[in-house]
This record gives C-alpha cells, sequence and structure tokens, in this order.
C-alpha cells in the first residue's frame, strides 16, 4: 500500500514539474510556417502615399507594473521585469498620429502588479488625442485602446481611429465600448502591408489578438521604427527568440495563438538582422523604451505643437 501511495504521489509530482515545465519554460517553435516581413516591402509601401513623414516621435508612459521575468520571456528567470504602459505621437509638420492610449486610472488598478499611475501623463494623452489628426492602436486590449474608449471626448476620437475589423468587432473582457460607439467608427480590412500615411505602415499580424498589427514608422530623416505591440511585449522576445510564456499567454483572458506569436517573433529577429539600424519598440519593456529615450531616438513626453 505504501509502495502504491508513494508512486501515486510521484506520478502527480512528475505531472506537476512537466506543466510547470511547459507553461514558463518550454521554448519549442512552431514544426512549419512563415511569417512575411521583408524590410525592401515596407520601405515600398511607406512610400507609397503622398505627403511628408513624421519628424519626430515622442512617447508617454502612463502606468507601470511588475512581474516576473519569465513571464514575459518564456525559459528565462524569476527576476522582476518592469512593463510600462506606453502612448506614442508621430509628428509631422502640421498634424500628429497617436499609436496606443494606455486605459484610465479606473481600469488600470484592475490589473495585478499595479506599481504606479500618472495622472498628468494620462492628462497630456487625452489633450494629445484631441488634437491628433489620426489615431491607430496595436491590438484590441484595454491597456492599448482602453484610453480612446475610456476619453469623455469618445465621440469626438472615435471618428479619427483607424481600426481594421478585429479590434472592432472583438471584445476582450476588460474592454468596454461605450453603448452605440460602434457606429462611429468605419473599420478598414486589409492583409499584409497598409499604409496609411507617408512613412507610416500597418502591418497585420494577428495572433496575439484577432486584430493585432504591428505599425512601421519611417521618419522624414529616414530613421525606421517597428512598434510591435504585444507580439513583442519584449525586446528580449525578439533578441532571444522567446515569446511570453505560456502561462501568460493562456491567463488573463489573452487566449494567444501562440504559434502565430511566435513565428511573427521569429520574423522580426530576421527582419532586425536584415536592417541593423531599424528601432525596435516593444509593447512594455520599461527598460528598453527608456533606453531608447536615452539614445535620443525617442522624445520623453507629448508636447502641444508640431
Amino acid at each position: 500500500m505504501k509502495r502504491i501511495v508513494a508512486s501515486g504521489l510521484l506520478i502527480l509530482l512528475l505531472g506537476i514539474a512537466a506543466a510547470f515545465y511547459w507553461l514558463f519554460y518550454d521554448n519549442r517553435p512552431p514544426a512549419s510556417g512563415n511569417f512575411p516581413l521583408d524590410i525592401a516591402a515596407l520601405r515600398k509601401e511607406a512610400a507609397r502615399l503622398p505627403g511628408t513623414g513624421p519628424t519626430r516621435i515622442e512617447v508617454e508612459g502612463i502606468y507601470r507594473s511588475r512581474v516576473p521575468r519569465i513571464a514575459m520571456i518564456a525559459g528565462t528567470d524569476w527576476g522582476q521585469f518592469t512593463l510600462v504602459r506606453a502612448s506614442y505621437r508621430l509628428v509631422f509638420p502640421d498634424r500628429a498620429i497617436i499609436i496606443d492610449t494606455a486605459s484610465d486610472a479606473a481600469t488600470a488598478r484592475h490589473e495585478r502588479w499595479i506599481t504606479s499611475y500618472d495622472p498628468v501623463a494620462w492628462q497630456r494623452l487625452q489633450h494629445a488625442l484631441s488634437t491628433a489628426s489620426m489615431i491607430l492602436v496595436t491590438h484590441e486590449h484595454c491597456d492599448h485602446i482602453g484610453g480612446l474608449l475610456q476619453s469623455p471626448n469618445w465621440r469626438s476620437l472615435l471618428p479619427k481611429a483607424v481600426l481594421n475589423d478585429a479590434q472592432v468587432s472583438n471584445v476582450p473582457d476588460c474592454t468596454v465600448w461605450p453603448a452605440g460607439s460602434r457606429t462611429a467608427v468605419t473599420p478598414i480590412t486589409y492583409q499584409g502591408l497598409h499604409a496609411v500615411a507617408l512613412g507610416v505602415v500597418l502591418i497585420r499580424a494577428p495572433g496575439h489578438t484577432p486584430g493585432s498589427q504591428m505599425i512601421y514608422v519611417r521618419q522624414s530623416d529616414g530613421h525606421e521604427f517597428v512598434f510591435m505591440g504585444d507580439t513583442a511585449s519584449s525586446l528580449d522576445n525578439v533578441r532571444l527568440m522567446r515569446p511570453r510564456s505560456r502561462y501568460v499567454m493562456m491567463s488573463g483572458g489573452h487566449g494567444d495563438d501562440r504559434d502565430a506569436v511566435f513565428l511573427q517573433t521569429l520574423a522580426l529577429n530576421r527582419l532586425a538582422k536584415a536592417a541593423p539600424k531599424l528601432t525596435l519598440v516593444p509593447g512594455h519593456d520599461a527598460d528598453a523604451i527608456e533606453a531608447i529615450v536615452e539614445a535620443g531616438v525617442l522624445k520623453r513626453g507629448f508636447t502641444t505643437g508640431f
């Protein structure tokens, strides 16, 4: 009887260990598949529309949280990883485009591990939204689209939002559209690449969510960026070719298509090698984004002018 109990416990422990490894450490790529991402195609599409490209890009960090690093980068370590919910302002000579909108303080408080929220940054973001000519989001989770939908001025903002069809139709648990708000948006449908302004190209990348997309930006001085959203929340997702852990991909209502995200991560790694001067901007990596600011490539804080 003791042997049976001991064997049962051993099997249970081995099962728990295997599940733990699978959730946090396993980093096996998909057996097949490819996500096309070509720098020449991006540059061609970025030059398709007339006008002048953005002259600078500003970043505003709205709130932060900390989680174990292994949660965001599978198979690494249990040290602390700081996430920032950020918004970006592409400044043209006569207008501005916003990328991602964070979410308000009330919504942020419902997220786990929040360490700080900047209400002044939130107000600067709201002013930037009101003066922007276009609003883009990398995907439909509340910490990216929330600032748009939670704004008291959503009626005037939504007509300026260029959202793809899945960003409008897919509603994660944390995202609440005000009653009647969807009629203010005419969603776009596209596959592959889609330029929305000179130097600004949407890259369709369903995986993290059905509406996920990345955004390529080429400044007027030739500097190139890819805003990766949560295709790569951390820069090390791409550097190490290690996406988020399965635990994170499966929790919080995410339901990521892991194979699709992994293939996109590998494609970003190849793109970075093909264009070494390209700046990859991760979805939430506070340290990586701060390093880009310190290098003078992104400008800290939203201004009011062009």
